[in-house]
């Protein structure tokens, strides 16, 4: 998608964070920032304040993590924000889902078949840094080797491949870390590749001293020897790639 006449390549980031600390997914928006077209525009705008329902139609659409638990019963905020997706899964906006993200992109999936949502609550939570496995083609991961790492921060997921969708990824504790609508440029990813080396390895740390379960966290004190610093940057660049060609 070309933006039209001589206004910049608009971006809109739907900011799904409830902690104050987190407000404008500042790590999201530092990836976008730098992986995005040169003169791109980005917008914020606040799911649980509803504001994007206001916001100029974008080219590009990017939807964040969230605390916000994906299952039932929804707060008005996400059941608004799913018929936003719908719609703009349906005008072929390329859509790019962030964990939560990934998982409201699944839910509108199934519910625009006539199905019930396949999410629930993960058997064994991933906390941590993580390998992925490529299984299916996509450009959004052109230039990844057919594994990769990245953190991980998740206690619910997808548990059935959603309607019309091709599976691209997996790890040993999600069958489903990424998925692809058929022919669309639509995206899920369960994982987190905007979180950096610093940030992860503090979250990490602050889950630990709360007490996590222990047989949730993965690989603490390992983000210097597995942290790969061009995975969010190419997954992002691949994104914002394909959404041009739109």
């Amino acid at each position: 998608m070309i933006a039209s006449g001589n206004r910049p390549f608009r971006i809109l980031l739907l900011d799904n964070t409830r902690e104050p600390s987190s407000f404008g997914s500042p790590n999201l928006f530092r990836l976008a920032l730098s992986t995005a077209p040169a003169g791109a525009e980005i917008l914020v705008r606040r799911g649980p304040d509803l504001d994007f329902l206001t916001c100029p139609d974008p080219d590009a659409l990017i939807v964040s993590g969230s605390i916000t638990s994906c299952l039932p019963p929804y707060e008005e905020w996400v059941l608004a924000q799913d018929e936003f997706l719908k719609r703009h899964m349906e005008r072929r906006t390329p859509v790019l889902g962030v964990c939560f993200g990934h998982q409201a992109l699944a839910r509108c999936l199934f519910s625009k078949e006539g199905k019930s949502p396949a999410l629930a609550k993960s058997k064994r939570a991933e906390v941590g840094w993580q390998t992925m496995r490529i299984l299916g083609e996509s450009p959004i991961f052109s230039g990844l080797g057919r594994e990769f790492v990245s953190y991980q921060s998740h206690y619910e997921e997808v548990t059935t491949l959603p309607p019309g969708t091709v599976h691209l990824a997996e790890s040993d504790r999600c069958s489903l870390q990424a998925f692809q609508v058929k022919g669309a440029p639509v995206f899920g990813i369960q994982f987190h590749p905007e979180h950096t080396l610093e940030y992860g390895e503090a979250a990490l740390k602050r889950k630990i001293e709360k007490g996590e379960r222990g047989d949730w966290i993965l690989n603490p004190g390992l983000g210097a020897k597995l942290y790969q610093e061009q995975t969010g940057k190419l997954i992002f660049g691949n994104f914002f790639k394909i959404a041009q060609q739109r």
